[in-house]
């Protein structure tokens, strides 16, 4: 039996086939080349970009610091000039003066005078100060005793000025209690009768003038500072009330268990006081 025969090319692929597929191939790879090549040139511009900028900043940092060197050294110039200008102004100035020709006398013999002792003279011996005792133990015990003596002494009187001072106050407190009470006694009386007023006119130098109860008599005036005194007289015994201002209620009694009376100047001219004198009617 006869082998059987197979075409083989048509199992093979065709060279029009095998080209076809090789051109793309190889157009990948040239792209891949041109593409790395661009890659590489643009990192190359980036990389010469960058350094020409830092090499700028450098240059531009060095250019400043000679700058400031330079304008350091121009200001100590300036302050070099300025002091070689004031030692100048302050330099003084010498004026020459005519030579003096000086005249040597002759030589005269010079005599020199010995003493009589060969020995050197002897320096006075300093004064030596006298020594200061030290105190003793008894003197500074007896100084203490002198000084608590004193501080005693001081205490005392300290102590007795405060009881004086106490017995000045308690004596005080009890005039202010006593006038206290006084005063509300007054005031009790008053407010227990039923007063009337009597009104007077007082001329100075005047006779005396009746008034109620009592007989008035004008003593001085002062209208500058609105003052006056008055005498009081009951059962031919004066009671002077000296010195009283405008409008002041003077509050007396005339005689033991009677109703205080009440005066008050209502005008204090020149020469003349008008007035009021209130006296009890009856009592409630």
């Amino acid at each position: 039996m006869a082998g059987i025969e197979f075409d083989r090319q048509i199992f093979a692929p065709s060279a029009a086939e095998t080209t076809k597929k090789a051109a793309p191939q190889a157009f990948g790879a040239v792209l891949l080349v041109v593409v790395l090549g661009l890659a590489g040139f643009v990192g190359y511009k980036i990389f010469t970009q960058t350094s020409q900028a830092n090499a700028i900043a450098a240059a531009n940092a060095q250019v400043e610091q000679l700058q400031q060197q330079l304008a350091d050294s121009q200001k100590r110039v300036e302050e070099l000039e300025k002091h070689r200008k004031q030692a100048k102004s302050e330099t003084p100035v010498v004026t020459a003066q005519p030579a003096v020709v000086k005249t040597f006398a002759p030589a005269r013999p010079v005599y020199k005078i010995a003493a009589a002792s060969a020995l050197p003279p002897q320096p006075k011996p300093a004064p030596v100060a006298p020594a200061i005792p030290a105190p003793s133990a008894s003197t500074a015990n007896a100084n203490a005793a002198a000084i608590q003596s004193e501080l005693s002494a001081n205490h005392e009187a300290w102590q007795a000025t405060t009881d004086r001072l106490a017995d000045v106050v308690g004596v005080v407190g009890q005039q202010q209690n006593e006038l206290s009470e006084t005063r509300e006694a007054v005031n009790q009386l008053l407010s227990q009768t039923r007063r009337q007023a009597l009104s007077f006119e007082l001329l100075r130098g005047s006779n005396r003038m009746p008034v109620g109860p009592v007989t008035l008599q004008l003593k001085s005036v002062d209208q500058k500072s609105q003052r006056y005194s008055v005498c009081v007289y009951f059962e031919d015994r004066c009671i002077e009330l000296k010195d009283r201002v405008l409008n002041e209620v003077v509050v007396f009694v005339v005689s033991k268990n009677t109703a205080p009376l009440e005066l008050v100047a209502t005008k204090v001219l020149r020469d003349q006081v008008v007035g009021y004198l209130e006296v009890p009617v009856e009592k409630q």
